[in-house]
């Protein structure tokens, strides 16, 4: 099942999803918002059965973020004030991504800058190729993150290293990538697709969907700062569909 949208192309097959960046050679957000969240959202509630969700770009590069024309739009112009409104929903999108009970992985291959490392930032796990180059150069343009990368990267990499990153607008190789931990693993190919499916399949294999979306929705709650709720009924309710299925 294929659903279009914005700058992106979602194919959705059995258990699995890959949302893809399609525009042109850089895959440039030139809306920021690179899928409508309500089409993300209504696809996933049609197919209850999707366990992951894979992020990547087409061709080359995962993504070189937004188009820079854009950072010199005039305050005043309502072309400033539709991106203005387009950069608060893509914050939503990526909120909603961040917060998924399912693993969501970022295939990162080639360029992944600005926007584009965004992106990759709200998926759970972040996988590239040997020739994938990483950063948020946003500051060599007059401005800064504008899709709460500054926070997302502080959490993935700590705090100190995050503003050096961030300040100096520093691009990194995977293998720099890699020891930061920004990413989980750094692909001897060209296009690192191939580690990410066998990396989700192996902690998909013999789990339910039941387990691994609850497993999920509570260390997000956790990650999030959430209080423990004592009256959870996940464990209730993998238990119970074990025994259904034993039953029969």
């Amino acid at each position: 099942m294929i659903y279009k949208s914005n700058l992106s192309v979602l194919e959705i097959a059995g258990d699995s999803a890959v949302l893809t960046i399609e525009n042109g050679k850089k895959n440039l957000l030139t809306n920021p918002e690179f899928i409508e969240k309500d089409v993300l959202e209504g696809a996933l509630a049609e197919n209850p059965q999707v366990t992951s969700l894979i992020i990547t770009g087409a061709g080359r590069h995962f993504s070189h973020g937004a188009d820079v024309s854009l950072f010199n739009l005039p305050a005043d112009s309502p072309e400033y004030n539709a991106h203005s409104e387009k950069l608060r929903k893509s914050k939503e999108l990526l909120l909603y991504i961040e917060n998924l009970p399912i693993i969501t992985v970022a295939a990162i291959n080639g360029g992944c800058f600005g926007g584009g490392l965004e992106i990759a930032l709200s998926c759970q796990f972040r996988f590239c190729s040997k020739t994938a180059f990483l950063g948020l150069p946003e500051i060599n343009h007059g401005v800064i993150p504008g899709m709460n990368g500054i926070e997302r990267l502080t959490k993935a990499i700590g705090k100190s290293k995050a503003i050096s990153m961030i300040l100096s607008g520093e691009i990194i190789s995977a293998s720099d990538a890699k020891k930061l931990k920004l990413v989980k693993s750094v692909s001897d190919k060209k296009n690192c697709m191939d580690d990410v499916v066998n990396f989700i399949n192996v902690l998909k294999k013999d789990k339910t969907a039941l387990q691994i979306q609850n497993i999920i929705r509570l260390a997000n709650r956790a990650s999030n700062g959430m209080p423990i709720d004592l009256d959870d009924v996940s464990f209730d309710e993998v238990l119970s569909q074990k025994r259904r299925k034993e039953e029969f």
